[in-house]
C-alpha cells in the first residue's frame, strides 16, 4: 500500500484521527474534522445507548452523593450510619456484576435493559414524598404518616435504584459495544473515550443539581432531587420501549 508503512488502505479510511492527502500518503486530521467525522458516525442506537450513559449517572449520582445531605437533614442520621449505607452499597457492586455476567447468558441485552431500568423506575418512585407536596410545613417531615417517606423506605428505594442501575451500566455498554459502528474503534475520539466522557459529565451535572437543589429548599430536597430523576427514568423507560428493535446488533 502507499502512505504510512503497515497501514493498508481501509484501515486508514475507516481511522478517525488520519486522512489522505493524495500526495504524502497519511497525515493526521485537524481536531474540527475529527469530532465532525466521529458525530456523522452516530447512528440511532448509539445516540440512544449514550444518552442512557449521561441520564443513569445523572439520576444514580443523585441519590448516592445526596444521601449524607439528605438522611441528616430528614432522618437525624449519624456519620456512622450513613458510612453503613455506603458500605452496603460497596459491597453489592462485584456481586451485582457477576450476578448480570451470568444472567446475560439467558437473556437478550435490551430484555434486562427494559427490566432494569423498570426496576430503577420503581425503586426511584418509593423516594418520592406525595405528604410532602401536600403538606410542607410538618417539621417532622409528616412522620407517622404510611405515605410519607420514613428510613426503611428511603433504604429500600436507594438499594434498588442502586443495584438496578449498576447492573444497567454493564448492559448498556455490552449494547453499545455491539451498535458501535466499526469506525470509532479507532483513534483518540474512540467509543470507550465518548462513554467515559459522558458518564463523567453525567456526574459533573448531577452534583451541579445536587448543589443548587440545597440552596433553593431544604425541606423540599427529597422532592426536589428524585422527582425529576423519577421523569428521566421514565423517559428511559420510554425510549427503550419506542428503539427496542434497534437495540440489537
Amino acid at each position: 500500500t502507499d502512505g504510512a508503512p503497515g497501514l493498508c488502505a481501509e484501515e486508514r479510511f475507516i481511522n478517525p484521527c488520519f486522512d489522505d492527502d493524495g500526495v504524502d500518503g497519511v497525515k493526521r486530521r485537524p481536531f474540527w474534522r475529527q469530532v465532525k467525522y466521529v458525530l456523522a458516525q452516530l447512528n440511532l442506537p448509539v445516540r440512544i445507548c449514550m444518552f442512557l450513559l449521561f441520564s443513569k449517572m445523572f439520576t444514580v449520582e443523585s441519590v448516592i452523593s445526596a444521601a449524607s445531605m439528605v438522611t441528616k437533614n430528614r432522618y437525624g442520621w449519624a456519620v456512622h450510619q450513613v458510612g453503613t449505607l455506603g458500605m452496603i452499597v460497596g459491597c453489592l457492586t462485584i456481586p451485582i456484576s457477576v450476578f448480570i455476567g451470568w444472567i446475560s447468558q439467558y437473556r437478550e441485552d435490551r430484555v434486562l435493559m427494559l427490566w432494569l431500568m423498570s426496576f430503577a423506575t420503581l425503586g426511584m418512585a418509593l423516594l418520592i414524598d406525595v405528604t410532602d407536596m401536600v403538606d410542607a410545613e410538618a417539621e417532622n417531615y409528616n412522620e407517622g404518616n404510611p405515605w410519607a417517606v420514613g428510613p426503611r423506605r428511603y433504604i429500600a428505594g436507594y438499594l434498588l435504584v442502586f443495584c438496578s442501575v449498576q447492573a444497567f451500566d454493564g448492559v448498556v455498554g455490552s449494547v453499545l459495544s455491539k451498535v458501535i459502528p466499526t469506525a470509532l474503534a479507532t483513534g483518540t475520539l474512540n467509543s470507550g473515550l465518548l462513554a467515559t466522557v459522558l458518564g463523567t459529565f453525567g456526574r459533573a451535572c448531577g452534583d451541579v443539581y445536587i448543589t443548587s437543589v440545597g440552596y433553593v429548599d431544604l425541606r423540599q430536597i427529597l422532592n426536589l432531587l428524585f422527582v425529576p430523576s423519577f421523569m428521566i427514568l421514565v423517559s428511559n423507560l420510554a425510549l427503550i420501549l419506542c428503539n427496542y428493535d434497534s437495540l440489537t446488533a
